[in-house]
């Protein structure tokens, strides 16, 4: 068996594409905190490849599907690497409306039906619209001259169906065409967003917090079984999974039960993907791949 990759990096982030194809990002344990740095790599049926090793940190990875199916691997400064289907490339954000150098940082990258978005301060919205081309969506909603507002998440039922929340809570609806806020059960940061197999949009943020609505309806989930910070949501087999950094949990009737990974449990959690049948959940030092019956370990 390999020596665990987690020995001597952390990871940082992931994206399932299919049931035995996953896309990491790592930084290096031994590299000072400040050397911003990401290793990427593929995970294919068990084998480890190595991509390429960027000098900007990766916040976000989503699996585009124009022109390409592939991994989009995203800066906070907009700077993109995309690889998979036999091809791979080197993009960046910016558009004559604006970019992230000027405006602030990226948080998220998602794809929603075909098109792929990415979010982050300033509301900053971009949706890409093909190779190498972003088209910038929030002219509209731009924070005053001195207001700190920015989008952490986005997601979509579908590419005229979108939810973007953010700090003070804030929860803004686009319709392909305009943007609309919607009054929010909270202030407190809003870290990511859900449009939910159910038909519901699940939003999560700081010390526990889970709100759930659609339009203009939305209301607090009142639960006490996690106080910390939510990190993630994902919609897998029919119910809601959440993330913080030392969990893994489902809501079930309005309670928050910890997942069982069986013998082998994770010490760390963050992320999740979903993709093609599985999920995994992607920790600083955890990777685990769920098929819906048995938890495995990949590092």
């Amino acid at each position: 068996m390999p020596e665990r990759k987690s020995r001597t990096d952390t990871f940082i982030t992931g994206a399932v594409r299919y049931n035995d194809l996953a896309y990491i990002v790592t930084q290096d344990d031994s590299l000072e905190a400040r050397i911003e740095h990401s290793h990427l790599y593929s995970w294919d049926a068990g084998e480890w490849g190595y991509d390429d090793m960027q000098d900007w940190p990766t916040v976000s990875v989503t699996i585009t599907q124009e022109p390409l199916e592939q991994a989009l691997f995203m800066s906070p400064y907009g700077e993109i690497r995309l690889f998979g289907s036999g091809q791979e490339s080197d993009e960046k954000i910016r558009t004559p409306d604006g970019d992230p150098i000027d405006r602030g940082h990226l948080r998220q990258a998602r794809t929603v039906g075909r098109k792929t978005f990415a979010v982050g301060m300033g509301r900053q919205v971009y949706r890409r619209d093909g190779v190498d081309h972003w088209s910038c969506l929030d002219q509209t909603i731009r924070p005053a001259i001195g207001e700190t507002k920015g989008f952490e998440s986005i997601d979509g039922f579908d590419e005229s169906d979108l939810y973007a929340v953010g700090w003070d809570g804030e929860i803004w609806h686009y319709n392909g065409q305009q943007w609309s806020q919607k009054e929010s059960p909270t202030n407190l940061v809003l870290t990511r967003v859900l449009c939910a197999g159910d038909g519901q949009v699940y939003a999560s943020g700081r010390r526990g917090l889970l709100i759930v609505g659609r339009g203009d309806a939305w209301q607090p989930i009142e639960q006490e079984d996690v106080t910390s910070d939510i990190w993630d949501l994902a919609w897998y087999d029919g119910k809601l999974y959440l993330s913080t950094m030392r969990g893994l949990y489902t809501l079930q009737g309005g309670s928050l039960v910890e997942v069982d990974f069986g013998d082998d449990t994770p010490a760390t959690c963050y992320h999740l993907s979903v993709a093609d049948g599985v999920m995994w959940s992607f920790g600083a030092k955890d990777i685990m791949a769920f098929d819906g019956n048995t938890w495995t370990r990949i590092d």
